[in-house]
């Protein structure tokens, strides 16, 4: 008996459960690579796209689902080819070599195309095969739902029946980093400055968003729907465009140009995306914490009536964290403080108040007021002039310029120094 009409009949078959597996396979690595950037594309396109976050909003049981479908679609092939090489065993022209060769084959067939292949094609491109394979998906999913329970159940016996110990790793203590930085590095210069980033990231936890956003008065803010000729104008020295609905001035939407691929650029409005908003009273790291979650650059700050009082992007945290303070774009032309001569030192007025604090060595300002400016006009009981004073503890601050974006410079020097004549407010 010849070897092929005995292997023909199933070579169909065997193909077509390669194929569903290599559906299931693909569809796990497209779908669990998304990010919610990519999610919120999805659902833009349609009821396909919507399929797909809808799928990922319980991911355990869309995992169970497609393992529970490849497991039996795998078992199905090899018990087909079992078969085939029993059959090929007995047959003339068959014999051992012939069942081995086959089942060799039919092992690398199926890891080749049912799983190396198809999960390297998705996670090159998981939105467009996501958009395909969602609906198909979604009916695979319910038609194993009423088992899901009990695969569940066996699942959570298994795990603590074989691994009853196993608990969350404790959260790095920041002494292990200190630590680690120490003995990273023979050079001093580099280990300063990354004992001094590791002091910035752990004064996020304590540090207002308010001190490292940027100011409402500084920014540019255009009107949606966006317009084609937006980039004929100079950038924002950040590279983020902000957006308000027409008739208002809030944040509600912004693009990181900066971010954009060049073959982007050209799609501006597909990349707006909606900006999240945080109280001004939030600290850095929520701020932070909101974005990654997210997937989104910019959050608006706003005060108490809703309004916004400043904007803070992932990188201004970043610059912040990385290269210290005086490092935004919008303050490159003036220093936020610097020492004019020994002992009187320049501010400008959007400074915070709290780091300044800091670096003085004085207690930390109580109340709403979080920049120099608020300050002064907190103690004054009016709004900052030219040639206003008053005095800090044992400091002296005076308002000496005012600028044309509204900003103030302030001079502080120790009250020993100042004149007995000048009289403090």
């Amino acid at each position: 008996m010849s070897a092929w009409p005995v292997v023909l009949p199933w070579l169909l078959p065997m193909a077509t459960l390669i194929v569903l597996s290599a559906f299931f396979s693909s569809s796990e690595a497209a779908l669990f690579s998304l990010r919610a950037r990519d999610l919120r594309t999805l659902a833009r396109r349609g009821a396909a796209g919507r399929a797909a976050g809808r799928l990922l909003e319980q991911p355990e049981r869309l995992l169970s689902a497609i393992l529970f479908w490849n497991l039996m679609i795998n078992m199905l092939y090899f018990g087909i080819a079992s078969i085939v090489g029993g059959r090929l065993e007995q047959a003339e022209q068959g014999g051992s070599a012939a069942a081995i060769g086959f089942t060799v084959a039919s092992l690398l067939a199926i890891i080749f195309c049912s799983e190396m292949l198809p999960k390297s094609l998705a996670v090159v491109s998981p939105v467009r095969l996501s958009f395909y394979i969602a609906p198909p998906l979604t009916l695979a999913v319910r038609a194993v739902s009423p088992l899901l329970p009990v695969i569940s159940v066996a699942n959570l016996f298994t795990r603590r029946l074989i691994w009853p110990s196993f608990e969350p790793e404790a959260d790095l203590d920041l002494t292990d980093i200190e630590r680690a930085i120490d003995l990273g590095t023979g050079d001093a210069a580099l280990a300063a400055r990354e004992r001094a980033m590791l002091q910035r990231l752990v004064e996020m936890a304590d540090t207002r968003v308010g001190e490292w956003m940027c100011p409402r008065s500084q920014l540019r803010i255009d009107t949606l729907p966006v317009d084609e000729d937006i980039l004929q104008r100079p950038l924002p020295p950040d590279g983020y465009l902000l957006f308000a609905e027409p008739g208002t001035e809030e944040v509600v939407a912004a693009v990181a140009v900066r971010r954009l691929r060049p073959s982007q650029i050209d799609d501006l409005a597909n990349h707006v995306e909606s900006v999240l908003y945080v109280p001004w009273s939030a600290t850095v790291s929520h701020a932070l914490d909101v974005m990654v979650q997210q997937d989104r650059h910019v959050v608006a700050v706003v005060n108490e009536y809703g309004e916004t009082v400043g904007v803070l992007t992932m990188d201004d945290v970043m610059r912040q964290l990385l290269s210290g303070p005086d490092r935004h774009p919008y303050h490159t032309t003036r220093s936020q403080i610097e020492e004019v001569e020994p002992g009187l030192l320049r501010v400008a007025g959007n400074t915070s108040a709290r780091r300044l604090a800091k670096l003085l060595g004085l207690a930390r300002p109580e109340g709403r007021s979080v920049t120099v400016t608020g300050w002064m006009q907190r103690v004054n009981e009016r709004v900052p002039r030219l040639g206003d004073t008053c005095r800090w503890e044992h400091y002296q601050l005076k308002v000496c310029d005012e600028h044309e974006d509204g900003t103030l410079s302030i001079e502080i020097r120790s009250i020993d120094d100042v004149d007995a004549e000048e009289p403090l407010r």
